[in-house]
């Protein structure tokens, strides 16, 4: 074992996302699905809420509302709850060969043709442009582990797509 002050590279970055937004997804889910269950209970068990025959449009709405959205509410429940467990599943990895999400494309490091950090320190959000798509937004908010894929895609991206005085630092923006 040598004893030299010198680190070795860190040859892959892996960024859990982070639990803040999908704790709100299921926030959202759950309020959703407990008061679509709630108007299922009231309408349909408890029968609570029958067809006004006397032509009341307030008992009607009513009707309608515990009818129609004790069916809709918690099948509308279900989007954010699969949305965040689908946020909670996404790794984001980088390594030599480039940046990516398990299963979806690679952007390659050679690709890169413009970093941009101009919202880096203040909103915390790493675009990285490459080819004529759409680029790929990093969010320190979204994502663990922030600093060092910053620090990691700073060395790994081509120094000519890296703009003058707006160059990434480790220390910019928030951590989580």
């Amino acid at each position: 074992m040598s004893e030299t002050s010198d680190t070795p590279r860190q040859e892959r970055v892996e960024c859990p996302p982070a639990r803040d937004p999908a704790v709100r997804l299921f926030i959202l889910a759950g309020m959703l699905l407990v008061f679509g269950l709630w108007c299922f209970y009231d309408a349909y068990v408890m029968g609570a809420y029958p067809y006004p025959t006397n032509g009341d449009i307030n008992l009607l709405a009513k009707h309608y509302f515990n009818h129609v959205g004790g069916i809709i509410l918690p099948l509308g429940g279900l989007v954010p709850m699969i949305m965040g467990i689908r946020f909670l599943r996404r790794i984001l990895v980088a390594d030599a060969e480039g940046i990516r999400y398990p299963g979806g494309p690679a952007v390659a490091w050679k690709d890169v043709t413009r970093l941009d950090a101009t919202d880096l320190a203040n909103k915390g959000f790493l675009r990285l442009e490459y080819g004529d798509v759409k680029p790929l937004v990093l969010d320190s908010w979204k994502l663990q582990n922030f600093k060092a894929l910053v620090a990691f895609i700073e060395t790994h991206v081509p120094a000519d797509a890296i703009d003058v005085g707006q160059a990434p630092t480790a220390d910019a923006g928030p951590d989580e």
